[in-house]
């Protein structure tokens, strides 16, 4: 097994030891003090928008389409895109009304419109509907679930010249 050793040149202690398959990263004194101006937020209490990809398809959204999008995001799941509490139980469509403010029979269609255009999906989880948002619109964290990208692999990006998520390296 390899190992590598830092040591302090002028006395030749042993500060620390990196074993095989450890990530050994060099963070420079200037780096640090730059850092140290910044906060560190929890980043679970906010959702992401990608403004080029939201700027490209906000002239295809109906007015209901938009509000009802800007009610539900911040519902959007950390780790998977998909409408939920807080507690972690999916949003139901009745939720989804109470959320939006608009009657059953808007939201019913708007859901349609959306998933139509790649900006919602729907999907099952036993006898539970679930809906996720695309993240290329939005999403939390600084990972995506692989997953979406197959539930949203007809979606034209917007950003990369309309050509399909599935087709992008």
């Amino acid at each position: 097994m390899e190992e590598r050793v830092l040591y302090n040149r002028t006395t030749g202690e042993v500060l620390d030891t990196a074993h095989e398959g450890d990530r050994v990263r060099i963070t420079r004194k200037a780096s640090i003090d730059y850092l140290a101006k910044f906060e560190t937020w929890n980043l679970e209490a906010f959702f992401k928008g990608h403004i080029g990809e939201l700027e490209g398809i906000m002239m295809e959204l109906t007015t209901y389409e938009k509000a009802f999008l800007f009610s539900v995001v911040p519902k959007v799941g950390y780790e998977d895109c998909c409408l939920k509490h807080k507690n972690g139980n999916v949003l139901n469509q009745e939720d989804l009304i109470a959320i939006s403010g608009l009657s059953k029979p808007t939201v019913i269609k708007v859901i349609k419109g959306l998933i139509s255009k790649g900006v919602l999906y729907q999907g099952r989880n036993g006898k539970e509907t679930q809906y996720f948002v695309n993240p290329w619109l939005f999403c939390k964290g600084n990972r995506i679930n692989k997953v979406l990208k197959t539930m949203f692999r007809n979606y034209k990006v917007r950003v990369c010249g309309g050509v399909k998520w599935k087709d992008l390296d």
